[in-house]
């Protein structure tokens, strides 16, 4: 699972630096006051930009596994691990409750 945050990692950094070129393009696709032409153009740019950049790559990993199911964005950990940091008093403001 180590693998899969490595290349999530990847394609974070490698969509970070392309990030204000494709919020740019994707305005002017978006803009109905300007020419057909030049949204042609800047959605044909737009599809060079993310051939393998896309944010649609990003996922949402827990940090200490690398699951991707049950992940809970306060913690940055999967329901997994929050159950057990909770059961071992590591997350200082959560407990483990049972009745």
């Amino acid at each position: 699972m180590k693998y899969l945050l490595l290349k999530d990692k990847a394609h974070r950094i490698n969509f970070k630096k392309i990030e204000d070129q494709y919020l740019a393009l994707k305005f002017i696709v978006h803009n109905q006051t300007l020419a057909n032409n030049l949204r042609w153009e800047s959605s044909l740019l737009l599809a060079k930009l993310l051939k393998n950049n896309s944010s649609v790559f990003l996922k949402n990993r827990c940090f200490l596994t690398g699951r991707s199911r049950g992940y809970s964005r306060f913690f940055n950990l999967s329901r997994i691990q929050i159950r057990n940091l909770a059961r071992n008093n590591d997350l200082s403001f959560i407990k483990k409750s049972s009745w």
